[in-house]
């Protein structure tokens, strides 16, 4: 009885050590195992005007659009490409006003502009940051613990305009997961943990952001197709169940098999670059065929393909309401489209 009395006695000091470490762990608990999700600031997608981001080597700004289909946005981004080098004394093709001087001196990487449309993804962000929503607040931290939290040499900075009011973000490092960004808003000088999409949608913007598809609507939605060129024009109906499957109206439950290859090809072709401006106006003579795509008398949108001569090939550019721009489109996925398409309209 004695030895069970003794045994209890340390089970019992033991249980109550234990409370009180975790009852002193839980008090010491640092701010960044806090949940909570709070509101950094406020709006809405549609009350949001730009969005900016500068880092060392690109700057990112986005333009808020809207038309009769919807939100859209217009991208730039201006980036460095390529890492300084050092420059070669014995280069041939060094500049003729370089000097020995210059010898050894690092050489800055090629800048380049690129702009586009983006829709979804793009959209998807503008819903991250209006509102901007963090998944945990830290609150206000000591100058000797901006290294902590990678803010000592931030990622960049955000900018964004909402409703005509400029909030500012500076993002840091990674939280321990990766899953989130430290980031620190300038107009109060907070730290908040933020999702991680929104640095990664900045730095590759002309990657994740840039609309490639070149319609919105589904493919089950489209019901009956209409082709033309030059005059000539056919339609052809969807079989019902049967995906990708295309037929004359004068037959509609008799598949089309050639019609429903040549769909196939019109739906491989995808964005490979946005042309704001065309350097010539795109003529009506290099027209290849006008696709209008319909839900039964409620039309969904269109394509437009042309081939426009470009030294001694082609290149093939398309026109679409998803778009907005002229867009360069992968010339043998568009010449199997334009070389197949006798034999659908015939």
């Amino acid at each position: 009885m004695r030895s069970v009395l003794v045994h209890a006695g340390v089970l019992g000091l033991a249980v109550a050590l234990g409370l009180s470490a975790w009852s002193s762990d839980e008090k010491e608990v640092s701010p960044e195992a806090v949940t909570e999700r709070v509101e950094v600031w406020g709006g809405s997608p549609d009350s949001l005007e730009t969005m900016r981001f500068d880092a060392k080597e690109r700057t990112v700004v986005i333009e808020a659009k809207k038309d009769a289909l919807g939100r859209y946005y217009v991208a730039k981004v201006d980036k460095v490409e390529g890492k300084a080098e050092k420059r070669d004394p014995h280069d041939p093709h060094a500049p003729p006003d370089s000097s020995s001087a210059d010898a050894g001196a690092p050489v800055p990487g090629k800048r380049t502009t690129m702009r586009f449309i983006g829709v979804k993804s793009a959209d998807e962000l503008a819903k991250q940051v209006a509102p901007l929503m963090a998944l945990r607040r830290i609150g206000a931290i000591e100058p000797k613990r901006a290294e902590e939290f990678g803010l000592d040499k931030p990622e960049g900075t955000l900018k964004v305009k909402i409703g005509g009011k400029e909030h500012a973000l500076v993002i840091g490092g990674s939280t321990p997961g990766g899953g989130e960004r430290y980031a620190r808003e300038v107009a109060t000088n907070l730290v908040y943990a933020v999702p991680s999409y929104i640095a990664q949608n900045m730095i590759g913007a002309e990657s994740r952001l840039l609309e490639r598809d070149l319609h919105g609507f589904e493919d089950g939605e489209v019901t009956r197709v209409r082709l033309t060129k030059r005059g000539k024009s056919r339609e052809v109906i969807a079989i019902p169940d049967k995906k990708g499957s295309w037929a004359d109206p004068a037959t509609p439950t008799k598949a089309d098999e050639t019609t429903g290859n040549w769909m196939t090809k019109l739906d491989r072709l995808r964005v490979q670059e946005y042309v704001e401006t065309p350097s010539t106006p795109l003529r009506p003579e290099e027209a290849v065929v006008r696709i209008e795509y319909l839900s039964g008398s409620k039309p969904l949108g269109f394509l437009e393909l042309y081939k426009v001569p470009s030294g001694q090939a082609s290149e093939y550019f398309v026109k679409t309401e998803r778009t907005r721009w002229v867009v360069k489109v992968l010339t043998s996925a568009a010449e199997q489209v334009d070389q197949d398409l006798s034999s659908v309209l015939k």
